[in-house]
C-alpha cells in the first residue's frame, strides 16, 4: 500500500516492483511522447482542428506543441515567429473583450448568449470552433493558419469562461493534467480530489453500452486514454487512503462502478481493480469484506498469483505504515500455498522474492530491499 514509486508494486498490477516491471517501458513511452510532440511542432498547420480525430484531437496537439521543445527553440531564436502562434496559454492570457473583440473580425459572435447556444448538447468545444470555420467558409473568407489556431482556441477558452459549470473535454483534459502534476509532487489528496471531479463528469456521460474503455473513449480519449487514466486514479487513491480513509470510500465507490460499466474489458483490468477493491475495503476499515474480495479472486482463478500476493501483502506488512501486521504467519502461509499449486505467474509476482522477505520479517530481521 505504499506510494507507487521505483520500489512500490508496479501499477500494471504484476506484484513486481515498478523498476523491476514496466519503469522501462514507461521511461520508453514517455520518451516516444515527447518525440510526438516534437514532430508536431513542423506540422503545417501545428495542429488540426478535425474534431475528435484519435489520439490526435485539436486542443491536445495544441498543448503538446506549446510545451514541445521545438516551441521553445522557437521561441529562443525567433521571437516573432513564435509570437504569431497561438497556444492554450496566450489565450488564456487575454481579457474575455479581446478575444470577443478579435472574433468579430472574423464576423464570428463570441457573445456568451451565442456560445452557449452552439455547446447545447455538445461537450466538446471544438465543435463550436467548427461551426464557427462552417460560418467563415460560406463567407469565402480565408483564414490563416494561425487564425484559424486563434478561433479553435478561443471556443475553448470561451467555454471554460462561459460555462465553468459544464465542463467540456478540454477543461477534463487540462484537470486530469493537473492531477498528475499534483501526484508527481506526491500531494495525493488534492490529485486525487481534482481526479474526482474529472470522474464525476466521465461518469454521468458513460451510457449502459459502454462496456469497455474502448467504447468509453466517444467520452474521454485526451492526453491520456481513459484506460490507463482510471488505473493511475485508483493508485492514487490508494496512496491518498493511506492518511484519509474518506478516500478509501471513494475507491471503493470507483472500483464498483467500474467493474459493474466496463463488463467486457480485459481479464487483467477487471482482475486487478477487484484486488484494488479488497484493498480499498481493508483500508476503509472493512476487513472481512476486503479479505472476501480477495479470497474471491483466489477461488475464480487459484493458479494466478495476484489474489494471493494481494492478500499476503496487507496480512504480512499491514493496512497503513505505521499499523503493524495483521498476521504474518498467515500472510507467509498465503505464499506457500501458491507455490504449493504451483502458480502460474509465480516468477511474475516474485512470490519467491516477497515469501523470503515475510520469513526474514516474520523472525526478526530486515525487509530485503
Amino acid at each position: 500500500m505504499a506510494t507507487a514509486g521505483r520500489n512500490s508494486p508496479c501499477p500494471c498490477g504484476s506484484g513486481k516492483k515498478y523498476k523491476k516491471c514496466c519503469l522501462e517501458k514507461d521511461e520508453n513511452g514517455a520518451r516516444v511522447a515527447r518525440e510526438e510532440a516534437k514532430k508536431m511542432a513542423g506540422r503545417e498547420p501545428p495542429f488540426d482542428y478535425e474534431p475528435w480525430r484519435p489520439h490526435g484531437q485539436p486542443y491536445v496537439l495544441a498543448k503538446l506543441f506549446e510545451e514541445s521543445e521545438e516551441f521553445a527553440e522557437i521561441r529562443r531564436t525567433n521571437p516573432k515567429k513564435a509570437g504569431r502562434f497561438w497556444t492554450p496559454g496566450r489565450m488564456a492570457a487575454l481579457e474575455t473583450k479581446d478575444i470577443v473583440e478579435r472574433l468579430s473580425r472574423f464576423g464570428i459572435d463570441g457573445q456568451a448568449e451565442n456560445l452557449r447556444g452552439l455547446a447545447a448538447g455538445q461537450t466538446s468545444a471544438w465543435s463550436i470552433a467548427c461551426v464557427w470555420y462552417a460560418e467563415i467558409d460560406a463567407r469565402n473568407v480565408r483564414l490563416s493558419r494561425y487564425d484559424e489556431d486563434f478561433v479553435g482556441l478561443a471556443a475553448c477558452e470561451l467555454w471554460e469562461r462561459y460555462l465553468p459549470d459544464r465542463p467540456s473535454f478540454e477543461m477534463l483534459d487540462d484537470w486530469m493534467q493537473e492531477g498528475y502534476r499534483l501526484a508527481d509532487a506526491h500531494r495525493h489528496g488534492a490529485a486525487c480530489d481534482r481526479w474526482q471531479q474529472v470522474w464525476e463528469v466521465i461518469e454521468q456521460r458513460l451510457q449502459p453500452e459502454m462496456r469497455s474503455c474502448d467504447d468509453a473513449a466517444v467520452v474521454f480519449d485526451g492526453t491520456e486514454c481513459l484506460f490507463n487514466w482510471i488505473q493511475d486514479f485508483a493508485i492514487e487513491l490508494q496512496n491518498a487512503a493511506r492518511l484519509d480513509p474518506e478516500y478509501a470510500r471513494a475507491g471503493v465507490r470507483l472500483c464498483e462502478h467500474v467493474l459493474s460499466q466496463f463488463v467486457d474489458e480485459n481479464e487483467d483490468f477487471r482482475d486487478n481493480f477487484l484486488a484494488d477493491l479488497g484493498d480499498f475495503l481493508f483500508l476503509d476499515g472493512k476487513p472481512a469484506d476486503g479479505e472476501r474480495v480477495l479470497m474471491d479472486i483466489i477461488d475464480r482463478d487459484p493458479n494466478h498469483a495476484l489474489g494471493y500476493v494481494r492478500l499476503a501483502d496487507v496480512l504480512g506488512h499491514g493496512v497503513r505504515p505505521g499499523d503493524g501486521p495483521i498476521d504474518r504467519n498467515r500472510a507467509v502461509a498465503i505464499l506457500e500455498w501458491a507455490l504449493k499449486r504451483p502458480v502460474h505467474d509465480a516468477d511474475a509476482f516474485d512470490v519467491e522474492t516477497r515469501l523470503a522477505d515475510l520469513r526474514q520479517l516474520r523472525s526478526g530481521g530486515p525487509q530485503a530491499s
